[in-house]
């Protein structure tokens, strides 16, 4: 009687502590697009970079405990646009919830030419 009173416990223990997690965690899809949306409205419609030609781009950054967004590095083959983007990304709020901090991301970027 005494041992199954205890893995009744356990098991409710166990069951609660998996369906607690598992509430509490959303759509990682959904969470990567709106970070994407924020970074691209911290980017700027209106690039000011005279370019000739379509080109692309990745950046690499962590959001850290502060949400706030590091730059890891710009790969791109404009070296103004690495510039930019470090400018304006650094160290920018964000306010996008359930992310897991620390994490590298990767964030393509097309830069179009007008």
């Amino acid at each position: 009687m005494n041992t199954l009173k205890t893995i009744i416990t356990i098991i409710a223990i166990s069951l609660s502590t998996v369906f607690s997690t598992a509430a509490t965690e959303n759509n990682p899809e959904k969470v990567k697009k709106t970070l994407r949306s924020e970074l691209v409205s911290l980017l700027g419609d209106n690039i000011s970079l005279k370019i000739d030609k379509n080109y692309s781009a990745e950046i690499l950054f962590i959001v850290n405990n502060a949400n706030e967004v590091v730059v890891v590095s710009v790969n791109s083959k404009l070296e103004d646009f690495n510039k930019y983007a470090k400018s304006r990304l650094n160290y920018k709020k964000i306010a996008v919830k359930n992310i897991k901090k620390g994490e590298i991301y990767k964030m393509p970027i097309k830069i179009n030419k007008k």
